[in-house]
């Protein structure tokens, strides 16, 4: 619809009016509170990766670098953990982007010619929005933009998720390359305690004191841990190209490892408690809650389709003599079927997403209760070993040296007492791994660092 308007003070104030509602309205870019905070947090928590990965410089490692060493180095260069940051900084910008009109103002001019010749009475100059996209009720693009700000909160969630896979991923190859490492000393260990048994048992079989059979028993068992040894052997080149490849090395570049797999210190209560914080602090839980916010202001947004959209023109010839204005209202309710629709599938994807948080903080749950059952199970038996096992066995070490010196029990129990020592120690090993991948799994799970306190 249009209007003719005769020239006059009042016919320039009207179409100076429609000119600055047309930018305005086309112009216009809604920001929620809480875009800036969440961008300036984004910006600090990326600028390891604002370097291209040549140019970074990452810190040096240790001789023997410990997991806290290994874990730092791989959050600083990991790809994983870059491509879940700009996936979170692609989020933060679609919010004023999603936040603002889809038109923009058109600026157009027309002309006549009246017996060959133009006049400024017969030119017009014509501003108006872009004819492809209507003026949207400034409430729709508010809306897109809050929700476009809960799914950016959710993208820094799944950027934190991100992080502790890399940890999670650092940890278990450096526990598998330490625990492999141990092993092969403690098979080795054995090999030659086993040595030395089959050397005492071809002498007594010399001396008639032995039966072949007591020989061939101790070659077989020689040989089964031989095969170990050659397994574990060829386990260590992978467990340390798994490692470099988290931290961005090359694959067999050397890599100091410690003797034995330490403990993590931590506290059984303070686990225990932080059973109850893992819900709230799960990445995985926060991104679902926040998925579940913007899919509520979807479903606001959808049932806005309803509000009326709508286009602004002016236009005034050159002389000043006429201006237009104009104007036109969409007419959304003839695609009700359309627009029912569209609120019906917002809810049932915000259903689909309340239902898999509630999936997911079960399957959580569950997860850490059978970690914290099953590393109380493991730090019993272990605490069980160290106090009362090994020193049992190294009293009866002792023991029967001094029955040997006396001629009392034979020459090789000492040794057969060592073994069972090994063999112990194996287990702790086994059970020791158990207990550290578990605990990376509650760490991993709850977002929180558990390890550093001191053991209870």
């Amino acid at each position: 619809m249009s209007r003719g308007l005769q020239s006059g003070p009042s016919a320039h104030r009207c179409a100076l009016l429609a000119f600055a509602l047309a930018a305005l309205f086309t112009g216009c870019t809604f920001i929620p509170r809480g875009t800036a905070a969440l961008r300036r947090e984004a910006v600090r928590a990326g600028r390891p990766f604002l370097e291209p990965p040549p140019q970074r410089h990452l810190p040096p490692l240790s001789a023997v670098p410990t997991a806290r060493e290994l874990v730092h180095r791989a959050l600083l260069d990991s790809p994983d953990a870059e491509a879940a940051y700009w996936q979170w900084r692609a989020a933060i910008e679609a919010v004023p982007r999603r936040g603002t009109q889809a038109t923009v103002p058109m600026f157009g001019g027309t002309g006549s010619l009246k017996n060959g010749a133009a006049s400024a009475g017969g030119a017009m100059l014509e501003l108006a929005n872009m004819s492809s996209a209507p003026i949207e009720w400034p409430g729709k693009p508010r809306a897109e933009a809050r929700a476009a700000l809960q799914r950016a909160y959710a993208a820094g969630w799944k950027f934190r998720r991100a992080q502790f896979a890399v940890r999670r991923r650092t940890l278990d190859a450096w526990h598998a390359l330490v625990a492999d490492s141990e092993m092969l000393a403690l098979l080795r260990r054995d090999a030659a305690l086993l040595g030395e048994l089959d050397a005492f048992a071809r002498a007594r079989i010399e001396t008639g004191a032995a039966s072949p059979t007591t020989a061939l028993a101790i070659e077989n068992e020689l040989t089964r841990v031989r095969a170990e040894i050659a397994a574990t052997s060829a386990k260590l080149p992978a467990d340390r190209a798994a490692v470099n490849r988290v931290l961005g090395r090359p694959v067999r570049r050397p890599l100091g490892v410690p003797r034995e797999l330490p403990r993590q210190g931590f506290t059984l209560d303070s686990m225990t408690r932080m059973l109850t914080l893992a819900v709230r602090r799960n990445p995985d839980l926060a991104a679902l809650r926040r998925d579940i916010r913007a899919g509520r202001i979807d479903i606001e947004r959808a049932r806005m389709n309803y509000i009326p959209d709508f286009t602004l023109s002016a236009a005034s010839s050159l002389d000043g003599i006429t201006q237009n204005l104009g104007g036109a209202l969409m007419l959304p309710f003839v695609r009700y079927r359309a627009i029912n629709a569209a609120i019906r599938q917002s809810r049932d994807r915000l259903r689909e997403t309340e239902a898999r948080l509630r999936s997911r903080r079960l399957g959580i749950t569950a997860r850490l209760l059978t970690d914290l059952v099953m590393i109380q199970g493991d730090t019993r038996q272990i605490d069980l070993y160290e106090a009362d096992f090994l020193p049992r066995l190294a009293r009866m070490a002792a023991f029967a040296r001094t029955d040997v010196e006396q001629s009392q029990a034979a020459i090789d129990e000492p040794i057969r007492i060592e073994r069972t020592r090994v063999r112990v120690r194996e287990a702790m090993l086994e059970l020791r791994l158990d207990e550290s991948d578990r605990l990376a799994d509650m760490e991993d799970l709850a977002a929180v660092r558990l390890a550093g306190a001191a053991k209870g």
